[in-house]
Formats: C-alpha cells, structure tokens, sequence
C-alpha cells in the first residue's frame, strides 16, 4: 500500500491544495522566465546584429575617407615631382608631411614597379617589394584605385592604394588606418558590444582585457547564429560577423553581450514572484487547511456513526447542519440507518415467525410460487392430553405452559439444523432436508426426536409435583415437493407430499401402540448403527393402501 493511499482524506485535501499552488507558481515562473530568455535572446541578437552593422558602415566611411585622401594627395605636384626625381630623403619626407596631413596610421609610396620607395612610419625599408600585397596588386593591374584589409606586421590595417599618374601610371600612394584595440572600443563605445577581430589562428585586436582574450576561440560553426559563451565575467551572448579581408584564413568580428545582465531584470522579477508565490502560498495553505477542515469534518462524524452502525447501534444518527452535497449525504445516511433500523425490526420479527434458513433460502431464490422434489424427513410432534391440561389450568398459565413446551422442542429441532415448518396449536411440524440440503436428514430427524424426549422430561422435571406432560411423535423419510405455496401477495415456505400425511399418521398411531415414537421404513434404513431400533410389524395407514412398516427407537447404544 502506497503512502498517499495511507494518509487521511484531510492530509490528501492539504497535500493535494498545496502541490496545486506549488506547481502552478513554478510553472508560472518556468513560462515568465523562458519568456523573458526569449525576449532578452532576441534583444541581444538583434543589438549584437547592429554592433556588426555599425562595424560595417564603419569600415565603409573609413574607406571613403582613405579614399578621399589618397585621390587628393595623388594629385599633388609636389608627389609627382618627389616621385620623378626618386630621392628617398625627399619621398620619406613628403611621405611623413602627407601622413600628418592625413591622419592615417600607414602610408607608403610606391614606384610603378610596387618597390617601396618611403615608409612615413619606417618600417618598411626603401626597395622591399609591395606589389603583391593586397589593393596594391589590384591597383597596379587595374590602374585604378582599390581598398583591402590585411595584415601588416603584426596587426591589421584597412588599406587604400590610389595609382599616381604623370599622365602614365609612375607610382602608387598607399594609405591604411589600423583596425586595433582603439577600434574595437570605439565600437564597444558606440553599440555597447564587446568586439574581437580575429581569424581561426590569430587574434588582432579585441576590446577586452588581456586575461579575457585568452579565452576566445573562433568556433568551428555557427556563423550568423547567436550562441553563448562562459567567460571569466560571466556568460555573454556571442555573434560571428564575417568581414571581407585578403587573408589566409577568414576574418571574423565577435561581437558579445552579457547575458547574465540582460537575465538580471528576469532574476528581480524571479525574486518578486517568489515572494508574491509564498504569500499565495500561506494564503492557499490556509484556505486548504480551512477547506479540507470543513469537508473532512462531517466526513469524520460519518465515518463514527457509521462504526457505531457497524456495532449494531442503528438508532445513531448524525446532525445535519448544511444544506449541500455534505448535508445531503448526511440526510442520506441518516434515512438508510433508518431503513436498516426498520428492516432490522422486520427481520426479527420474521426470524421469530419464519426460521432463519427459511428466510435466507428465500431471499436466496427470491420469492416466487413453486417448488422442486426433494427427500426430505419430516417430523410431527403432539403434546397428549393436552385438553385435559387446559382444563386444569388458566388460560394465561396454559398458554405459557405451551410456549415452554413449543419452545424448547423447537430448540431441540433446530439443534440438529431442522426447520420448524409450523405449530399448530400444541402440534409442531418440523422439516429436514429442505431448504438446507442435508444428506443425514433422517438421521438428524432421529437425534432431534431423542432431543425433544430429554427436553420434555427436563421440562417435567421443572415442573413437578404437576402432572408430567407426555408427548407422541412421528417421524416418516421420502420424497416431497418443496418451495412456496399460497397467492402473490401471502406465500408460506413448506413441504408437500404423502410423506407428510404419514408423520402425521404415525404420530396420532403412537398412543396405539404406546410408544413416544414412530418411524417409517425409509427412516429407519437410513439410520447408522448407532441407532437401535425395533419392528411393531405393519399396520395399513388410513390413506394408503399399500401396508406401512412400523419401528420405534429403543435406547441408542454406542457406534
């Protein structure tokens, strides 16, 4: 047996009110939450999308800037006439005024060849070669300006290479502006999002701290998808921008939000739920403590008067004090321990009219008109000289002189499973074999007679010094009809039959032959040996034309 099979319906009410409150609250925070993780993921998708945006548009205005710069620098005479002359002192200065004009971070001059010529930033010596580096190559092949971002040293430029024409191309005016750790704060400053340029082997510039850079990797997949990423900060929403680039592998921005502060405003709300949750819950408890007191209560004084019913106290009844389904059940209650009470009365009644195997026999099969054949005994007893006594006696006094009589007789019979069928005046007929089926009918017919003899004289003894009473009794086997006779609406259980008319033969023939009792044939074959017995010869019984052996029982001996 489980333990909620176990617990009383009050503990079941509570258990069942409080689970109730519990699982909704959690359900409710678990929908809010996953709610409010949906709404805060969009956000940050979407902010971290812009932060690419903007990195973009960026790299775009930067362009047009370097752009800009270098087609008006290579139109100055004073470049055209540095390049002609090839002096490197007189091109690392124009190239050193020009970067301070322009404000880049690179700025290279270049023949027609793509052989360095000056470096304004001197890192790169006179004579190196250029020309495959990228937006130089295109501008060589193309004659016309092209844009690149590559790497240069150790970090990443955006580079501009603008042809110098004198009206054929005599030399290239290369501008960058670095892509480095600046340009990633600007942009964290500008959209609020972390930013780290990197490629699957290299990171060039990142606007987080030192010690956060050594945890970022370039995942193997999931670019243009947000995913999170558990930093030494906390957890961060992450998103891979590509970014066109002339480099051995492929160029990415990671851009990264919090995560968990975007979650903190859910974590607050999370909190006030909680609290709001256990106040509902004190509340609900307290309702399901108030309800299941007011369900459980009547129920308890139901389940007492009902063990009081149990005990065979049928006049409880309980108080109805409600109008509902509670009251309505308790009215229902209290009317069926009426009805038990009534039928109770009922069945005593008819268990002091009808025998007790009688009545069970039919409520058994019901009670309809008919009847089977069965081998039954049947027994007649007759108190003698009962007229005789009448007289002497009063009629109170005689009429309990024959309850005594009838009484203890009866007992007798029953004490061996007979069925008293009926008393007619001081005559008692009783049955054996139905409705109990009963193989040693016969046998059990013998031992109630020798019962009913040591009864009587039991009585006669009480009685004393009055006339002893004497009794004759008759006891025939054989086959009858058994089952209820009478009207639809008055039906008597009994035993019909020549079986019948011959108990009640050889009773009236015991003062004859001046025996307390008769047997027929049939009962005295059927008889153990136990039972000692004796012929009177055979006599013809009025009725019956066929003779009728006659036997009396002597003392019983010993099996």
């Amino acid at each position: 047996m489980t333990w909620w099979a176990t617990r009383r319906l009050r503990t079941k009410i509570f258990v069942a009110i409080a689970a109730l409150v519990v699982g909704l609250l959690l359900a409710t925070l678990w929908l809010v939450e996953q709610a409010v993780s949906r709404q805060a993921e969009r956000s940050l998708t979407h902010e971290l999308m812009v932060t690419g945006e903007v990195f973009q548009q960026l790299l775009a205005e930067r362009e047009e800037r370097l752009m800009s710069n270098s087609i008006l620098l290579t139109g100055d005479f004073a470049l055209k006439r540095a390049l002609a002359t090839y002096d490197p002192a007189t091109l690392a200065t124009v190239a050193v005024n020009y970067r301070e004009r322009s404000g880049v971070d690179l700025l290279w001059i270049l023949d027609e060849q793509g052989q360095m010529l000056a470096d304004a930033a001197g890192r790169e010596p006179a004579g190196s070669k250029a020309a495959d580096r990228p937006a130089v190559a295109a501008a060589r092949e193309t004659g016309k300006p092209a844009a690149a971002i590559a790497a240069v040293g150790d970090g990443l430029v955006q580079l501009v290479a603008v042809p110098v024409l004198g009206p054929e191309m005599i030399g290239l005016l290369v501008l960058g502006t670095a892509i480095d750790d600046a340009t990633a704060r600007d942009l964290e400053t500008r959209t609020g999002s972390s930013v780290t340029f990197l490629t699957a082997d290299r990171l060039f510039a990142s606007s987080w701290d030192p010690a956060t850079r050594g945890r970022l990797v370039l995942p193997t997949s999931g670019g243009g998808v947000p995913y999170l990423t558990t930093l030494p900060s906390g957890r961060h929403l992450s998103l891979l921008v590509p970014v066109a680039a002339s480099l051995a592998s492929p160029l990415h921005a990671l851009v990264q939000r919090s995560w968990d502060e975007a979650l903190a405003p859910l974590r607050s709300l999370r909190r006030r739920m909680a609290l709001i949750g256990f106040g509902a819950l004190l509340v609900a408890l307290g309702v399901g403590v108030a309800i299941a007191q007011g369900v459980t209560a009547p129920i308890v004084e139901l389940v007492t008067a009902t063990r009081e019913v149990l005990r065979g106290n049928l006049e409880h009844r309980v108080a109805v004090a409600r109008h509902d389904e509670i009251g309505t059940l308790a009215t229902s209650f209290n009317e069926m321990t009426g009805g038990l009470e009534e039928r109770a009365r009922i069945r005593a009644m008819i268990d002091k009219v009808v025998s007790p195997e009688v009545a069970h026999e039919l409520l058994a099969r019901g009670l309809t008109l008919g009847g089977e054949l069965r081998e039954v005994t049947v027994l007649f007893a007759d108190l003698r000289d009962s007229t005789a006594i009448g007289e002497r006696l009063t009629p109170t006094a005689l009429l309990e002189l024959l309850n005594a009589f009838l009484s203890r007789m009866a007992h007798a019979i029953e004490q061996e499973r007979g069925i008293v069928d009926k008393y007619v005046g001081d005559e008692i007929m009783a049955v054996f074999g139905a409705p109990l089926d009963l193989p040693d009918h016969a046998e059990r017919a013998v031992a109630a007679a020798i019962g009913m003899t040591e009864a009587l004289a039991a009585l006669n003894a009480e009685r004393a010094p009055a006339a002893p009473l004497r009794m004759g009794i008759g006891i025939a086997t054989g086959t009858v009809i058994a089952g209820n006779v009478g009207s639809a609406e008055r039906m008597n259980y009994t035993v019909l039959g020549d079986v019948v008319n011959l108990a009640a033969r050889l009773q009236g023939m015991t003062k004859e032959h001046e025996v307390g009792m008769l047997m027929n044939e049939a009962t005295q074959a059927a008889l153990p040996a136990r039972f000692a017995t004796r012929g009177l010869g055979t006599v013809t019984v009025r009725g019956r034309a066929a003779p009728t052996a006659l036997y009396t029982l002597d003392h019983p001996r010993s099996s």
